[in-house]
């Protein structure tokens, strides 16, 4: 992989495209690592309309779809935008690779120097690391980039990393031995967080954090939440359990009191502005808005969660919050063109949802959609990175398993009242529609816990919620660890059109893999369980293939 160009005029402009520039650094390349990965590490067009609504967000069921041809295969195209997903880490990663090998060929004085830079950078490679993990388990990581290095083209056939000792690596560091015998040592976001919780930043750190705009104490939050996530995810079944149980046991306190939002809309917003054609790929609006909402309309599963029932009055003037719903409902999506909730409903045929309804009226709105103020018309939008809501129901689940001290109820509370906060929040950026008030939502809360019969459940279902359309691969993610919420599928494995006919268990290997990089990719599907059909096979961490949901049998017409 070659490093991508940041083609952005004013990006390039203010800083140094590393793909160009004859003087490398590490506070430019650090610009570089955060913003190669902003396709799918932030809400982009591209990321949205191509990958994380139609194919993640179906399978998490915190996107909607109509029940057609190549219902589990995304936008009728899983392999090439699989690619392009994957095209994008190893990107990133060449990015960051670069600006590691840079680092460590400073002396040591440059090097305490340029150190904030390069744990910030690698805090943010970790949390794209473990998202590739989690999608496709086993990946090439150790010995993957580093051909613009070495300039020997052995090393653009990268050997595939075991996906629980990537984990390991991530959670308390690792030393591994690359293809050519030398040893490469990756701290933790054990060590990386201490580092970075006591760190001074150096004085062109705000110009080039683009993510934070130079707040260190997001960064050290950032850090111990995405441990806590990855410890997290470890914990319930597989190899590293133990290892996920150790970690949150030892980090607690410390989670808690770092939690906070940490979302950004970009430091500065002369470098990306919000533009249906802005040329950079930050057009988030429209990704939301494409295809006349075919993948953010309401979902059956959501609107469940939410406490939203079919038929219900809803709109942004007097009937804005329905009986009993969901404090949220109100700013996150808009009600069909009838003024009520009208739920795309999977157990419907394709007929029924398109012919019969959608296609009568023509119009984007004949289903609830995501809101228009709230997510597509917001220019101002904040970016979840890491947010204290995660943070705290992280804790909260942990302690309802028995894994850490403290009460399990006080933290779904405040992790609930937090991903109100979020969302209002959130709203209140938009200038497409004058903010909703948020209302009193103690009672609402309180209820939520009291009124459920599985205290885990409610917990696990209120995490889905909070990730719902805005980090669709954590909401994938928990519902493979966890089976909560529960979901029904629809089985197409009888309709000859369809390739996928349940939604996959781990995303297929990239196509450019099979074409450059067979040898290597096809013994990492060998050591899958199920080698013949690939995408059945959980990842280390998951339930079984195919036991996080439950299947249905409906006609297809």
């Amino acid at each position: 992989m070659s490093i991508t160009s940041c083609s952005d005029e004013a990006y390039s402009e203010k800083y140094n495209n590393p793909s160009k520039t004859t003087t490398v650094s590490c506070d430019k390349l650090f610009t570089g690592v955060v913003w190669t990965g902003r396709t799918y590490g932030m809400q982009t067009y591209w990321g949205l309309c191509t990958f994380k609504l139609p194919q993640i967000g179906t399978y998490s069921q915190c996107a909607s779809h109509f029940c057609a041809d190549a219902d589990y295969e995304g936008t009728g195209s899983y392999v090439s935008y699989g690619n392009d997903r994957w095209k994008n880490f190893y990107e990133d990663l060449a990015q960051y690779k670069l600006m590691r090998y840079t680092f460590n060929n400073l002396d040591a004085s440059q090097q305490s120097e340029n150190q904030l830079y390069m744990d910030c950078a690698t805090v943010w490679m970790y949390d794209q690391l473990g998202k590739a993990v989690d999608l496709w388990g086993d990946i090439p990581f150790v010995n993957a980039c580093n051909i613009q290095i070495s300039a020997d083209i052995a090393d653009s056939k990268a050997s595939y990393d075991d996906a629980k000792s990537l984990y390991e690596m991530m959670l308390n560091g690792a030393t591994f031995t690359d293809v050519k015998g030398e040893s490469q040592a990756y701290d933790g976001l054990n060590t990386l967080y201490s580092r970075i919780k006591s760190a001074s930043a150096p004085s062109s750190f705000a110009t080039q954090d683009i993510l934070f705009g130079g707040d260190v104490s997001k960064w050290a939050s950032y850090a111990i939440g995405l441990r806590a996530r990855l410890a997290l995810r470890v914990s319930t079944q597989g190899s590293l359990e133990s290892t996920g149980k150790s970690i949150l046991s030892e980090i607690a306190s410390a989670v808690a009191s770092e939690a906070q939002d940490c979302a950004t809309g970009f430091a500065d917003p002369s470098i990306v502005a919000f533009s249906y054609n802005d040329g950079n790929g930050m057009n988030w609006g429209g990704g939301w808005n494409e295809w006349s909402r075919q993948f953010s309309r309401l979902s059956y599963k959501m609107a469940e969660i939410l406490n939203l029932p079919e038929g219900s009055k809803m709109n942004h003037t007097t009937d804005i919050h329905v009986a009993g719903a969901d404090p949220r409902a109100a700013i996150m999506f808009d009600a069909s063109n009838a003024g009520t909730v009208h739920i795309l409903d999977y157990h419907q045929t394709f007929s029924q949802q398109y012919y019969d309804g959608w296609l009568k009226e023509a119009t984007y709105r004949w289903f609830t959609v995501c809101d228009s103020a709230t997510f597509i018309n917001n220019a101002y939008f904040m970016h979840p990175i890491m947010t204290k809501a995660e943070m705290l129901l992280t804790l909260a689940e942990a302690a309802q398993r028995g894994i850490i001290n403290g009460s399990a109820e006080t933290y779904f509370k405040n992790g609930v009242q937090a991903s109100i906060d979020f969302y209002y929040a959130e709203n209140a950026k938009s200038t497409f529609r004058a903010a909703v008030d948020k209302p009193d939502a103690t009672e609402y809360i309180n209820k939520l816990w009291s009124n459920a019969s599985d205290k885990l459940e409610a917990i696990c279902n209120q995490r889905w919620l909070h990730f719902s359309m805005l980090q669709q691969e954590q909401s994938y993610a928990e519902v493979r660890r966890t089976g909560y919420p529960k979901l029904e599928f629809r089985n197409f494995q009888k309709d000859p059109n369809y390739t996928i006919y349940l939604p996959m268990d781990r995303i297929v290997y990239a196509s450019d893999e099979i074409t450059n990089n067979l040898e290597n990719v096809t013994e990492a599907i060998n050591r899958l369980s199920n080698p013949s059909v690939e995408w059945l096979n959980a990842i280390f961490w998951a339930k079984p293939s195919g036991t996080w949901y439950t299947v249905i049998d409906l006609p297809y017409e």
